[in-house]
């Protein structure tokens, strides 16, 4: 690796981290702002729209960016993965105006997780750009992009709520401020490195969705083992309960992004090792990725039990000092979670998305099923403990399908040697 590929590198690692933390932070500054400036009450209202936002943002984004970023031989191309995106991120529209309206009626709720949800839609549409980017090499100015954008829209938000103490204006502020900025901060660069114009085939574009639909099913399956415990939540539990186990939630999500900072710039790295048949490279950059996951939990563990439910009370102001065991659970519903997003990135690489659909098709099965029984009977706790035993079963069936599929590409390199 010469010195312009190390300094190249270097950017890609520090861009990708301040976005992820950005991106990470947002949800943390958001609900702190609503909960501080607006009650609990206020914030459980926000965290159930933000959380059907991310449920929905999974059909805008359609899980492309892991296919986009690893089609090491551009199979499609960008003006595909362009059309589609547009075509998913209509459909996301269309789905939360509808399932609000069904759900709700046309009341303050369905409103606001229409906004909300709307803010999920940039997230979702400039995706299709950042997988370009990267699937060049230029992951630094994916996250560029992605780090001011979620800023602007993140600042907007709070200071919107701290002047009106209205979470409907906060967020048409901010749908305002975010589309100025995901213009301003990605049609420059995309107009230098990609070709924005080119026909597109209907039946590229119907190949690329049919390839990437098993992916986009199990994201939404992924989102839904995320969110059922806030759904069961909302079913048998009050509003401020549900900001306290979203609260009680923030901690395991520095597990993932961690991770993110240490895998997600190494995608296309995985793509070429996989294709290059170099086995070797591509287990030891997932080894690494284990292995970064479980340091960051045992770190959160050392700091979280003493800490955890203090800070956070205290932060929040909100009482948390008798749901230290709640805590505990959800960093081990952390740990399992980022494992299983290696093994699902793994196998993405590997084009096994039959593989990825069965295993979050049978892990959200077990979700509904064990939802009920153990948040009406254990409450947060039943939450807790619903997000690691759906998080350990999906991580399990990844697992067994992934050390399948390797001994069989190690029998077919040698067959082939």
């Amino acid at each position: 690796m010469d010195q312009s590929e190390k300094s190249q590198t270097a950017k890609n690692y520090i861009w990708n981290t301040l976005g992820s933390a950005m991106s990470a932070a947002s949800s943390f500054i958001l609900l702190f702002a609503v909960t501080r400036t607006m009650g609990p009450y206020a914030g459980g209202i926000f965290s159930l729209a933000y959380a059907l936002s991310q449920q929905f943002q999974t059909l805008g984004a359609y899980e492309m960016r892991p296919y986009q970023a690893t089609d090491a031989t551009e199979k499609y191309s960008f003006s595909v993965y362009f059309a589609s995106r547009v075509l998913t991120c209509i459909l996301m529209l269309v789905c939360v105006i509808g399932y609000s309206v069904f759900s709700n009626g046309f009341s303050y709720e369905a409103l606001l997780i229409v906004l909300v949800a709307s803010l999920k839609l940039f997230d979702a549409f400039e995706d299709v750009f950042h997988g370009a980017f990267q699937q060049r090499g230029r992951l630094d100015v994916a996250g560029k992009a992605f780090f001011f954008r979620v800023l602007v829209t993140t600042v907007t938000f709070c200071a919107s709520v701290a002047i009106f103490h209205d979470l409907l204006i906060a967020c048409i502020a901010s749908l305002i401020c975010s589309l100025v900025a995901l213009l301003a901060l990605n049609i420059p660069p995309a107009a230098r490195l990609l070709t924005l114009r080119g026909n597109v085939r209907l039946k590229a574009l119907a190949g690329l969705m049919a390839t990437c639909f098993p992916l986009f099913l199990g994201a939404f399956l992924a989102t839904y083992l995320t969110n059922a415990p806030k759904f069961g939540i909302e079913e048998f539990c009050t509003k401020d309960i549900q900001t306290f186990y979203s609260v009680l939630f923030m901690p395991t999500l520095a597990i993932n992004l961690l991770n993110q900072f240490a895998f997600k710039p190494l995608l296309t790295t995985l793509a070429q090792s996989w294709t290059e048949n170099n086995l070797r490279r591509f287990c030891g950059i997932l080894a690494k990725s284990i292995g970064v996951v479980f340091a960051a939990f045992v770190a959160l563990c050392i700091t979280m039990y003493p800490f955890g439910t203090p800070l956070l009370g205290w932060i929040y102001n909100i009482d948390l000092s008798s749901y230290r065991p709640e805590l505990m659970v959800l960093l081990v519903g952390g740990v399992l979670s980022a494992l299983s997003i290696v093994l699902y990135y793994g196998l993405v690489t590997m084009r096994k998305q039959g593989s990825i659909f069965f295993g979050y098709a049978l892990s959200a099965a077990l979700a509904t099923c064990i939802a009920t029984p153990l948040i009406s009977s254990f409450g947060i706790m039943g939450a807790a403990m619903l997000y690691v035993l759906s998080f350990a079963f999906l991580s399990l069936i990844f697992g067994s399908c992934f050390v399948r599929f390797l001994l069989k590409a190690r029998k077919r390199i040698a067959i082939d040697a």
